[in-house]
Order: structure tokens, then C-alpha cells, then sequence
């Protein structure tokens, strides 16, 4: 067995539970909700009938994972009401980050075992660790969309508890990880050369 590295991620431990509700919690839900209104899978205590949306929603779907490559690079740089990151501690992101996967309780836990490990060890890897919380970024807004309009088509064939559910999953499993990666940059600030921009260091 190899000795763990330094800046190795954490790979084991807490991490499973974060992943585990997320997929079990949200996004298992939301392929159920649409292998039901498919029909074949549809419990029989729910409406018959034909319930798919049209052809038009292949279009809507098609633009929400289009937001994975459309977003442009403007859109990642920190705002100047962001960069105290004051905003985000009030909406109660440092809670959402102690149980999320790598965050804080798992990171401590790797430290059990590795006590060298850091997340962030130096100007280089708050430049890689940049475009990890883009690309994160980038993945939750695709689902954050898909999700936010499956709740909207649930509500408006009538089925309000899907919508709801889906709604309140969506800024668990979305909402939340996308300000924190948004937080995450603001205090990366400090750490990269001055008078550039996140994404440009970490493109650099």
C-alpha cells in the first residue's frame, strides 16, 4: 500500500456520503419522474395517459446542455459584491461546505491519515484548483437547468409534489454547489498574483 502523497485528494472515508445523496436523493428522482410520465414505469395509482412533452422540449433540453459550452468567460469572474465573500457566508454556504464531498469533514478526515495533505498548496494549484470550481460550476448549472425546468413541466401537468421535490433537490444538489464554487474563487483572490483576473492565472 503507498504511502499518500501531499495534495493528493481525498479519495475515501465521508466522501461516499455526499456523492451517495446526491445521486440517490436527486438525480435517481428526477430520471424516475420522467420513466413514470414515460408511462411503462408509471405506478398505477398515478393518472393515465399520455403526458411526455412534445417534440419542442428535445429543443429545451438541447439548451440547457448547451450552457455547458455557451457560457462565456465573463461569466466566472468574481463581481466586486463577491469578493469579500460576505454574501456568501450569509446564505450559509460554509455549512454546505463542511458536508460536501472534499470539503471540510472530509478533508479532515484525509488528514487523519495524511497529515501533510492540502487541498491548495501554492499559487500553481489555486490556479488549477480555478478551473476545477469552473468546470464544477459549468456541470451543476447544466443539471440546475434540466432540473429547473423538469420541476416546471411537473407542475404544469399537475403532479406539485414532483415539482416540489425537484425544486427543493435542485438547490441542494445546484444552488448550493455552484456558490460555493463561486465562494471558493472569491478567496482564492488572495492567493493569486495581483492584478489578474481568476480565470486569467489560472490559465496561465
Amino acid at each position: 500500500m503507498r504511502e499518500p502523497r501531499r495534495h493528493d485528494p481525498p479519495t475515501d472515508g465521508l466522501n461516499i456520503v455526499p456523492f451517495a445523496s446526491m445521486a440517490g436523493g436527486w438525480l435517481g428522482p428526477l430520471l424516475m419522474f420522467w420513466l413514470y410520465l414515460w408511462g411503462p414505469l408509471r405506478p398505477y395509482a398515478y393518472p393515465r395517459g399520455d403526458l411526455l412533452p412534445g417534440a419542442w422540449f428535445a429543443v429545451v433540453v438541447s439548451a440547457c446542455i448547451a450552457l455547458w459550452w455557451i457560457l462565456p468567460r465573463a461569466y466566472f469572474e468574481i463581481r466586486e459584491f463577491e469578493r469579500t465573500g460576505r454574501i456568501y457566508r450569509a446564505l450559509g454556504v460554509l455549512v454546505f461546505r463542511r458536508f460536501a464531498p472534499h470539503g471540510d469533514l472530509a478533508n479532515r478526515w484525509e488528514r487523519r491519515a495524511n497529515p501533510d495533505f492540502r487541498v491548495i498548496g501554492g499559487r500553481r494549484a489555486a490556479a488549477a484548483f480555478v478551473l476545477r470550481t469552473e468546470q464544477s460550476e459549468r456541470g451543476h448549472l447544466v443539471l440546475l437547468a434540466l432540473g429547473f425546468v423538469s420541476a416546471v413541466y411537473a407542475w404544469h401537468i399537475g403532479w406539485h409534489g414532483w415539482a416540489m421535490y425537484l425544486s427543493v433537490g435542485n438547490v441542494l444538489v445546484n444552488v448550493y454547489p455552484i456558490l460555493l464554487q463561486r465562494y471558493t474563487r472569491s478567496r482564492l483572490r488572495g492567493i493569486l498574483p495581483r492584478g489578474r483576473s481568476t480565470h486569467g492565472a489560472a490559465a496561465a
